[in-house]
């Protein structure tokens, strides 16, 4: 899954900022992180994107003066707008703060499309897990969707069920559940730059 230019310029790939000192946090210090963390409030911006081929390695097609500017303090990444982007965002946000992550991509079938975006009903998605250290395993999608002004929810996600987001911080007015977007049907996770099934 690619995503939009919120660490590649290009827009080509998802670039994953790895901690070695960061570690699982308790889910007190994930739900503290994550109400600071600002990821979920850009704007989603749904862009149809063909993938282009490359050659390795991918570095060589990355800025790396770039990234090393992001990880100092430098510069900022670019606004997410894809759900790539928020995952990729959130990601690097809190291996930054000290907070392991890992970066999970899922395909889901019988996708709705509830805000007419023109999307398939066969997906890919992307978004974040934290292996905390009392609660267990926690998936959180922080990218943002028409609704309440925090979009931090978590899911559980597993292949054969169906993909329905809860928020985090729920907001008066809103139901706290959000739309079913389909069955679960793949999922990866990726944790310090290892694929895992």
């Amino acid at each position: 899954m690619g995503g939009d230019g919120c660490y590649d310029d290009k827009g080509d790939f998802i670039v994953l900022i790895n901690n070695k000192n960061a570690a699982d946090p308790t889910y007190a210090q994930l739900l503290n992180f994550l109400q600071n963390d600002k990821t979920d409030q850009y704007p989603y911006i749904y862009t149809n994107r063909v993938l282009a081929s490359y050659y390795p390695p991918a570095e060589s097609h990355v800025d790396l003066k770039n990234i090393q500017n992001i990880i100092d303090g430098i510069t900022k990444p670019s606004n997410p707008d894809v759900c790539g982007d928020f995952a990729e965002r959130l990601h690097n946000d809190a291996e930054m703060a000290g907070i392991r992550c890992a970066y999970v991509s899922i395909d889901i079938s019988g996708y709705t499309d509830p805000y007419n975006y023109g999307i398939s009903s066969n997906i890919s998605h992307a978004l974040d897990a934290f292996q905390t250290s009392d609660r267990g395993l926690v998936y959180i999608d922080d990218t943002n969707a028409p609704g309440p002004t925090r979009s931090v929810k978590t899911v559980n996600v597993a292949a054969g069920q169906a993909y329905i987001p809860v928020s985090l911080f729920p907001e008066s007015g809103w139901n706290n559940t959000w739309g079913n977007m389909g069955t679960v049907t793949n999922i990866q996770v990726i944790w310090n730059g290892t694929w895992n099934n």
